[in-house]
This record gives structure tokens, C-alpha cells and sequence, in this order.
């Protein structure tokens, strides 16, 4: 992993036209994160938070305005090589584990790796998996894993290519208490790991916002507290 990704967000907007008219899903925020630190994105359902998240990881382009990851302006970059940064240097992590149904464990995360071109995808998969505690669990199919097992396994395959900048869009959202804790812990021990990579995590749980180190809140897609 290269160094953490600082990120910024200036004068981002992204509106979609409906056939019931303009929504400003996103209206004019500006925001930095330092590299290296964690932030958590709150706010009510439908407040902009995982279009926000979208706009940062390269998924969509604003509107109007500019996101940078490190010194790179990627809401300008073409398609192609958004998806290769998004590929070779982001990490995501969805409420939804999105694991290939018909791949084990091991090779759902050593895909990620696959993709990079590593030759030794499958070593560094079945390592992380045994950090996460999957050791046993490496050669299961998704259907055969606890849905905090399967979430284990989707960040095992979000973190083998040890990225500069986590993204989680409530990663926590379908589990238990226990479990929630759990990915936290991951998540934040990733973090950490070889030097640290900046974290942001979009969450409707406070207890989950409380445990990262700032917090901002969204209200019709604008920023409420920075």
C-alpha cells in the first residue's frame, strides 16, 4: 500500500432530473479529510450520504465542483481510469457482502488480487482471512457462512490489496450488536495496519460514528456539522 489518501471535496454537487423534477441529491458540499484519519457520514435515509460516498470513491462524478483523492482530481478523470484507482487503490465495503455466489471464500478475496495481476493472490487472501478469524472457513461458500462471516469475508476481500482510502456504506447495517462491534474493530484495525489507510464509513448507527475519530452529518444533501 502506498501512503493514506487525504481527500477533498470542493463545491460538490450532484443532481439527477425525474419526471418529478430536479433532486439535488448532493448541493454544495465541501469537505476535507485528512490522510490517514477516520470519518463517519450520518444522517438521516435518503439525506445524500451514500451518493456522497459514491462521488468520493469514483463511482459517480459530480454535477458541478471537484473531488481529489491525494493530489489527483478524479471526478475529471474518464471512466477507465477511475475504475483502474477504484481497482488498485480504493477498498470497499458494502451493507450488502455482493460475494460471487459460486466462488469460495478464499477466492472471493483472492479475485481482488487476481484482477491486480499478483501472482500470489491466494497466499495473502488465506493469510487475511485467518487474521479475521476465517481460517477454517476459507474453502465455504458464501451460502455456507453467517451473515457476519460473509461480511468478514467482504472486507477480507475490500483489504487484500491493502488500499490507501477505505470506503464502507453501512457495513454494519444488517448485523447484530456483537457482530457490528466486530466489523468496527476490523475495520479500524485495518486502518491502522502498515501505517494506516484513511477511512470513511457512511453509518445511521451512532455507536458506530462515536467509535471513528470526527463525524459530519448530512440533511438534504448538504453538510450540517463539519
Amino acid at each position: 500500500m502506498t501512503a493514506a489518501a487525504a481527500i477533498t471535496v470542493d463545491g460538490v454537487s450532484k443532481h439527477y432530473e425525474t419526471p418529478a423534477g430536479l433532486v439535488r441529491a448532493i448541493d454544495g458540499i465541501t469537505l476535507d479529510v485528512q490522510a490517514g484519519s477516520s470519518l463517519a457520514i450520518t444522517g438521516s435515509s435518503g439525506c445524500g450520504k451514500s451518493t456522497l460516498l459514491g462521488l468520493i470513491g469514483g463511482l459517480e462524478v459530480p454535477t458541478a465542483g471537484r473531488v481529489s483523492i491525494g493530489d489527483r482530481q478524479i471526478s475529471s478523470l474518464p471512466e477507465q481510469e477511475r475504475a483502474r484507482l477504484r481497482r488498485d487503490e480504493l477498498g470497499f465495503v458494502f451493507q450488502a457482502d455482493n460475494l460471487q455466489p459460486f466462488l469460495t471464500a478464499l477466492e472471493n478475496v483472492g479475485l481482488q488480487l487476481a484482477l491486480t495481476g499478483s501472482r500470489n493472490g491466494y497466499g495473502r487472501a488465506r493469510e487475511l482471512l485467518g487474521e479475521l478469524g476465517l481460517e477454517g472457513h476459507a474453502d465455504k461458500l458464501p451460502d455456507q457462512l453467517s451473515g457476519g462471516q460473509r461480511q468478514r469475508v467482504a472486507i477480507a476481500r475490500a483489504l487484500v490489496h491493502r488500499p490507501r482510502l477505505i470506503l464502507a456504506d453501512e457495513p454494519t447495517g444488517s448485523l447484530d450488536e456483537d457482530n457490528s462491534h466486530a466489523i468496527v474493530d476490523l475495520l479500524l484495525a485495518a486502518q491502522r495496519a502498515a501505517g494506516g489507510a484513511t477511512l470513511v464509513v457512511v453509518t445511521h448507527d451512532p455507536a458506530v460514528a462515536a467509535r471513528l475519530g470526527r463525524t459530519v452529518r448530512l440533511r438534504d444533501g448538504r453538510l450540517e456539522h463539519a
